[in-house]
């Protein structure tokens, strides 16, 4: 605008000029007549002289007249190319202003300073606004807050008048479909001249409002959490921990009443730690549907007071109109709860409830840690007073560990007498047992011959020779299990193992014990082995194991009756299920089997069995149920009993 109105001022000079210059002939052919009438007044002139005169004049006004058209000419040709220029210059300038207006980042405004009537905007500014550029031009500045910023904006204008420039950034505008978003607004006074306009850049700040408050309440929660990890370590007091923690999160949900109520131990009522703002009756409420279902408290819950239930309504009537539950949680066990309460109902944000849990874990480890912190000082101070007691009967102790140890002497030398007495035992009984046996083989070899010729004998002779040989056959058996007595408890002897299978195996013994159980028309049933599979055993240990087992069943089997043989494969867990049992026999053999399978074998009759009191006691070297005067020497009379050796062998050679 300012360089038009210079190209008119200056078109307009040349104008005048040129006028100038077409009246200029005219007037010097004009003052030359009047001189010369002067001059022929004064002193008259030929005609001819005059004539010449003028017209000399007229050809020297003609030349000045053409010459002056010619400069005229050249002039407005220069002219009309300086404005050509000129307007291209303008336009050029134009199009830039243009650009840069339409191209800007930001949205951009031009004002009239006098009126306050909008006169640019560019692209940006109408689609922030959502108005076209038509409506713009109808609306003044202030038309674009919203009307609670008029007062700010009257402060801004202030400013802008004062010192020619103002900035803000917190006012709100208003959108064509009535929507507002924050701003930021930098206005520079610009003088054109002629004209003084407001150029004005306006920036949407709704979204980095939004993410500083957002950046703000991290902080703030990153600040509680940290200050509820180091309020433990400045004041070891948890009533103070808890009071600040509870404080710091009403600020920051702006709650206007909470309390913290602490899970008791062993179904004692919750604690009241701490309450602000909340009355007695709410507190008492609060601490009863804890107490009646803790459950329904491990999560973060809000309830508002139209919910119609208990607490919720309990807590409306006190005049709150939301109630919310914060779990307090510590290893993931509930040991408490805090409630915050609001006047109106109180809308959380996900990451708000993620943040009021991670208070809760944050606040139950707290706790956690400051009982164990209490209850380590109490058992240090027992420790202490432990060790003072444990000072005053060191002397005892010490008085306690000479006679200890002249104890342990005592024991020491008794124990290396049993031992030889042990020995001597074992030696008397190998030493018996072997003299035992020369004269044993004599008697039983001379009463075999003379049976042999028992023909030439009397009928009573034989039946003494008989009882002779059965005697000692009877002598030579016992001392046979003396000696192996012997070297069972000297872990002597070894193992000749083959594969057995036991149905196989107990047939054979079966075939073998055919005449006590025919003499006893007793039978042997083997059940469900079949299928078991074979193992690795010493057959003549097998053959006196199962003999000892079945004769004492035949013996005490009624006539007529069955022995039962069964067999099953067992695991570590069966015999887990049977270890109180098996801990009465053998307490060590459970620690010893390791994961192996064993082959499981039950021989059961159905005699009159053992008493309870009784069953550890048989398998032991002598032992004789009942009374001594039912011995029997007999190997398959009913309830014959022999010398107490047979079960405690089996014992032995199944170790």
């Amino acid at each position: 605008m300012a360089l038009q109105a210079g190209i008119d001022r200056r078109f307009g000079n040349s104008w005048y000029r040129g006028y100038t210059l077409d009246f200029a002939p005219l007037a010097l052919f004009i003052a030359c007549e009047l001189l010369l009438s002067l001059a022929q007044q004064l002193t008259p002139l030929p005609a001819w002289l005059h004539i010449a005169a003028i017209t000399l004049l007229a050809a020297a006004i003609l030349a000045c007249s053409a010459a002056s058209r010619k400069r005229e000419s050249r002039v407005l040709s220069g002219l009309r190319l300086e404005i050509s220029g000129m307007q291209q210059e303008v336009a050029t300038a134009a199009r830039r202003y243009k650009s840069l207006l339409e191209g800007a980042g930001n949205a951009i405004f031009v004002f009239n300073a006098e009126t306050g009537n909008l006169e640019e905007v560019n692209r940006m500014g109408m689609e922030l606004l959502g108005f076209c550029q038509e409506e713009l031009s109808c609306m003044l500045g202030r038309d674009l807050l919203h009307p609670s910023e008029q007062v700010k904006f009257r402060s801004l204008v202030f400013q802008l008048k004062r010192r020619g420039r103002a900035d803000s950034e917190g006012l709100r505008f208003q959108r064509k479909d009535g929507s507002l978003f924050y701003g930021e607004i930098n206005a520079t006074l610009i003088d054109l001249g002629g004209e003084q306009v407001v150029h004005c850049i306006l920036r949407d700040m709704t979204q980095k409002r939004r993410t500083r408050k957002v950046i703000w309440q991290r902080s703030r929660e990153l600040s509680i959490l940290n200050n509820i990890l180091t309020g433990m370590n400045e004041d070891p007091k948890l009533a103070c921990v808890q009071q600040e923690a509870l404080t710091e999160i009403m600020e920051l949900f702006q709650a206007g009443g909470g309390t913290i109520h602490l899970l008791g131990e062993e179904g004692a009522p919750p604690e009241l730690c701490v309450s602000r703002q909340v009355s007695p009756k709410l507190e008492k409420l609060i601490a009863a549907f804890i107490a009646a279902g803790p459950k329904q408290f491990r999560e973060v819950r809000v309830q508002a007071g139209q919910d119609g239930e208990n607490l919720a309504a309990g807590a409306a009537a006190e005049g709150w109109g939301s109630l919310t539950s914060i779990p307090i949680t510590a290893r993931d066990h509930l040991i408490g709860v805090m409630h915050l309460m609001h006047l109106s109902l109180h809308r959380y944000s996900e990451e708000e409830l993620r943040f009021l849990a991670s208070v809760g874990k944050q606040l139950g480890s707290v706790i956690e840690k400051t009982r164990l912190f209490a209850e380590l000082n109490w058992k240090s101070d027992e420790l202490l007073r432990s060790h003072r007691l444990l000072e005053k009967a060191s002397h005892n102790l010490s008085v306690s560990e000479i006679k200890l140890k002249q104890n342990l002497a005592l024991v020491e030398q008794a124990n290396l007498e049993l031992n030889r007495l042990d020995r001597m035992k074992n030696q008397f009984l190998g030493m018996v047992s072997h003299e035992f046996n020369t004269p044993l083989t004599s008697i039983i070899s001379g009463a075999e011959h003379l049976l042999q010729q028992r023909a030439t004998a009397g009928t009573d002779g034989g039946q003494v020779l008989e009882m002779v040989r059965d005697g000692g056959l009877r002598l030579k058996e016992l001392v046979a299990d003396l000696l192996k007595l012997i070297r069972l408890e000297s872990r002597g002897g070894e193992l000749e193992t083959s594969a057995v299978h036991l149905k196989k195996f107990l047939e054979s013994m079966q075939e073998q014990l055919k005449p006590q159980l025919e003499s006893r028309r007793q039978t042997v049933r083997l059940t469900g082995l079949d299928s078991l599979p074979f193992f690795d055993g010493d057959r003549k240990y097998l053959e006196r194991v199962f003999g000892e087992l079945l004769l004492n069943a035949i013996k005490f089997n009624p006539e007529g009756g069955e022995i039962e043989v069964t067999g099953r494969v067992v695991d570590r867990s069966a015999l887990w299920e049977r270890r109180e049992t098996l801990d009465l026999f053998n307490a060590d053999f459970l620690k010893r089997c390791g994961d192996r399978c064993y082959l499981e074998v039950e021989v059961r009759d159905y005699g009159i069995g053992i008493p309870a009191e009784e069953q550890q006691g048989i398998f032991e070297i002598f032992y004789e149920v009942g009374e001594i005067r039912h011995h029997s020497s007999g190997k398959s009379r009913f309830q014959g009993k022999g010398a107490g050796l047979g079960l405690a062998i089996v014992k032995g050679m199944v170790e």
